[in-house]
């Protein structure tokens, strides 16, 4: 029998547990031990006290607790009055905090740090600054020569919110060190849509309060986009890149109802509705854009769980269960919690006795569904502590995890969150920037024309580069050049206005040279023959292309030159 006593003022529950056994089993070695003598039973009754701490805090409340809690971001110091201000500003020379304390031990001898900026980055004897000690190791060099960053070998076996903060820091500065600050566009890379998911989940605040890097990536987002419609048609563009942009575009503050005149959840709808299977990826990022979720949507994204069990796909099967978790939070949710078990359960069968599934990728996303589906962990099916330092033993010394696509899938995991958490909620209104000229260019849905544009670089052609591009018709060559620099910034040009029209003189950072006679000449044709060029001396504005027709702005001498 087991009796509970609940004492409060402990906080420790007493299990009283009282055991019948053989009285031979309890019959002392000795006499002087005898305590059970006396029983003439042959069964003696035995009562042991257990103590055990039910109230204590489970994993997730150790690890996570107070993560969001933090007055200021980890690109920040907190100032003594609890003011945020920009880390990079703590000891610049000028007053930034309202207290001044940003300018406090900023030039002091070993031993003189407080405990609220306990590291010192001098060396013994000289004058240095104090930083807070959460920053070592956290992948910002805050020290002159990066002390703050040597010796940083981690151990993981001490789950605590610093920690956690710590390995979270460095993966986000990763990405923000990948950050390619020379590059007039594109500075995020071709990820930027996994890259601005990433940023969201891991630490919204980065959209929410600093709108520069959202608004940076929103305008990235629109080229990127763009940059394929122009290439090819939105039929053309895959179901899975759709997905991705839904999501970036919610997190991003862009209505992807409304790009322009496309409905990309509409769109996304269609293709889903034609198909008997789908991918639960696709299906994720219509829920997330509050797209209603149908029976039939359930039914497929059950069918392929069990396919993808079969066939040994779990990455696949947790994807489908964020998909189903997402539509049972919907208003007429067509899916309950309460069926999701049985496909939990199957994916914490997965688990190696090492604590991951499969790779780091599937332990992520299965940590990400587990954490969408239970409020608390099942510590008897599946070690959810195991998991998490396997995660964190993958972190390289850079702060990533090997590569976006891994890092991506992790950082929401450092945040106890998951790719069902994709939001729009912290948007006061959408935020689109783009070029007035390509939005013109894009809103146009009539036939496309297929046109090729290429630059022959000296006499002999020595450098050719060619794009083609499907345009609305009857725009003009000045619009086509317009959106091919934005596509490929290779195809950049400059111009001068004679008489309200423009003429090209700079293509590619190349400039017409008069003393040298070398000029940008525009021509048609009609093949890559040399003989069948026609030049066209009106300026671009003024000539519209036909479909299939082929454009050169060949950098060649003057024919008064050769």
């Amino acid at each position: 029998s087991v009796f509970c006593l609940n004492v409060q003022s402990l906080n420790v529950t007493f299990f009283l547990r009282i055991y019948l056994l053989p009285a031979d089993f309890l019959r002392p070695t000795t006499k002087k031990m005898g305590i059970f003598n006396h029983f003439p039973l042959p069964f003696a009754l035995t009562i042991v006290i257990i103590f055990s701490n039910v109230d204590a805090e489970n994993l997730r409340q150790k690890i996570f607790k107070g993560i969001d809690d933090r007055p200021c971001n980890s690109d920040q110091y907190m100032c003594r009055n609890n003011q945020c201000i920009p880390r990079s500003k703590l000891c610049n020379g000028q007053y930034d905090c309202a207290d001044n304390s940003d300018e406090d031990y900023c030039s002091t001898y070993s031993g003189n740090c407080p405990s609220y900026r306990a590291f010192f980055c001098g060396g013994s004897g000289a004058r240095d600054k104090c930083i807070p000690l959460l920053w070592k190791c956290d992948g910002y060099k805050d020290c002159y020569r990066g002390k703050d960053e040597e010796q940083c070998s981690e151990s993981h076996e001490d789950f605590t919110p610093d920690s956690l903060y710590k390995i979270r820091s460095r993966a986000q500065n990763w990405i923000h060190l990948s950050r390619n600050e020379n590059q007039p566009a594109r500075k995020w890379g071709p990820d930027v849509s996994r890259i601005a998911v990433a940023l969201y989940l891991s630490n919204d605040s980065h959209f929410r309060e600093n709108k520069s890097i959202r608004d940076e990536i929103s305008y990235e987002l629109n080229l990127d986009l763009l940059s394929k419609l122009a290439l090819k048609k939105l039929e053309d563009v895959s179901s899975t890149e759709l997905a991705y942009y839904i999501n970036a575009f919610l997190v991003t503050c862009i209505d992807p109802r409304k790009f322009y005149v496309l409905d990309l959840v509409s769109e996304l709808r269609k293709r889903v509705d034609a198909q008997n299977h789908t991918n639960p990826a696709v299906l994720l990022a219509l829920c997330n854009a509050g797209e209603r979720i149908t029976e039939r949507d359930v039914e497929k994204l059950t069918s392929v769980f069990w396919k993808a069990h079969r066939e040994f796909w779990t990455d696949t099967q947790a994807l489908a269960v964020l998909a189903l978790a997402c539509a049972a939070k919907q208003p007429d949710k067509r899916f309950d919690m309460v069926e999701i078990n049985d496909l939990t359960m199957e994916l914490k069968k997965r688990q190696y006795r090492n604590g991951t599934i499969e790779n780091l990728k599937t332990t992520a996303l299965v940590l990400q569904a587990l954490f969408e589906t239970e409020s608390e962990a099942d510590e008897e099916n599946f070690d959810e502590e195991k998991a998490l330092k396997q995660i964190f033993r993958s972190q390289k010394k850079d702060g990533s995890f090997g590569n976006v696509a891994n890092t991506y899938y992790v950082l929401p995991v450092l945040r106890c969150r998951s790719l069902v958490n994709i939001s729009s909620s912290h948007c006061s209104s959408p935020v689109i920037n783009e070029q007035e000229a390509l939005k013109h260019l894009m809103n146009q849905l009539e036939d496309k024309w297929s046109v090729r544009f290429s630059l022959w670089i000296g006499n002999n052609r020595t450098v050719e580069r060619t794009i083609t591009l499907n345009v609305p018709a009857n725009s003009s060559f000045y619009r086509i050049m317009e959106f091919a620099a934005v596509v490929d910034i290779r195809f950049k040009f400059e111009y001068t206005m004679r008489n309200g029209k423009p003429y090209i003189y700079s293509i590619s950072e190349i400039q017409d040279d008069p003393e040298n006679g070398m000029f940008w000449f525009l021509f048609k044709s009609s093949s890559s023959d040399e003989s069948d060029l026609e030049i066209i001396t009106k300026s671009p504005a003024d000539v519209v292309p036909v479909s299939k027709q082929h454009f050169i702005f060949w950098y060649r001498c003057g024919e008064w030159n050769h």
